[in-house]
């Protein structure tokens, strides 16, 4: 039965990869002739922008300040990756962080194991120890104290 499961199972992960690229194609193709509009769009927006500066301040006047527009924007977009950046560094930082603090509690764990192992009274204590901690995360889970009364 598995057999005959096998070459239904490839033809239809087939058919979708099929379809997935041809629709990538597609939205490729989509995608770049939006891509090229709006960028004709921005094109004639800046031009509109100057002619009408133009008649206001003079044309070199005017190709200045579109200049120094452009030049804001794109300062201000390159302080906000710059930023953002460097708030993804921090975060990959504490997160390594913690994953090292971790390691090395499991580090210091394993080392201990064959320790406890050996001695009984140790090996009693660890256990002893570690239900008690799942016991107060589990009741800490619950969000209700035993010292409260339940109603």
């Amino acid at each position: 039965m598995m057999a005959g499961l096998g070459p239904l199972l490839a033809s239809l992960a087939a058919m979708d990869v099929a379809a997935f690229t041809r629709r990538l194609k597609r939205n490729a193709i989509l995608y770049a002739m939006v891509l090229l509009f709006l960028l004709t769009a921005y094109g004639l927006l800046v031009a509109a922008l100057a002619v009408y500066l133009a008649s206001i301040w003079g044309a070199p006047m005017a190709l200045l300040a579109v200049a120094g527009g452009a030049l804001v924007l794109a300062l201000a977009v390159y302080l906000w990756v710059v930023i953002a950046n460097g708030a993804e560094q921090r975060r990959k930082r504490e997160a390594a962080a913690s994953n090292s603090s971790k390691a090395l509690m499991m580090t210091a764990a394993l080392t201990a194991l064959p320790l406890l192992v050996k001695s009984r009274p140790l090996l009693l204590a660890a256990v002893v120890g570690g239900l008690g901690f799942l016991a107060t995360k589990t009741m800490g889970a619950s969000g209700r104290r035993y010292s409260e009364p339940a109603e």
